[in-house]
């Protein structure tokens, strides 16, 4: 299956698009202008959906950790799924929000998440670890 928006479907949607800002009275450049920022503004809302569902599917999978470490009573391992959840849910709500150095924000947060998820797996895996 190819992509839509190369060839001919991809000319005729863009020349479609055109012909129609053009019938409500605006310059080539306008059209042209407008259906790029169409396009991207539909990127970059796919984009935030998946980081939402990414961050919904770790918070799930810590949540589930968290249970079963806090019932064979390992404090400090359901606490690092703790730390992992609230960066997850945090982020997921954060990649919504119009703020400066949003990038920064979620990155540091993702990269806390994924820290603590991997140091629990490695104490879980090992408990004798004198850092477990």
């Amino acid at each position: 299956m190819g992509n839509p928006l190369s060839g001919e479907g991809g000319r005729d949607a863009i020349l479609h698009q055109g012909d129609v800002i053009l019938a409500q009275g605006k310059i080539m450049t306008e059209s042209t202008a407008y259906f790029w920022g169409n396009l991207a503004k539909g990127l970059q809302d796919s984009t935030k959906g998946a980081i939402t569902v990414d961050s919904g599917r770790r918070a799930s999978v810590g949540t589930f950790k968290a249970s079963k470490d806090f019932a064979r009573g390992d404090m400090i391992c359901g606490s690092l799924c703790c730390v992992s959840i609230g960066c997850e849910v945090v982020c997921g709500v954060v990649v919504w929000c119009p703020i400066p150095g949003k990038i920064t924000v979620v990155s540091a947060l993702k990269a806390t998440s994924i820290g603590c998820q991997k140091f629990r797996d490695l104490c879980a895996a090992d408990p004798s670890s004198p850092l477990c």
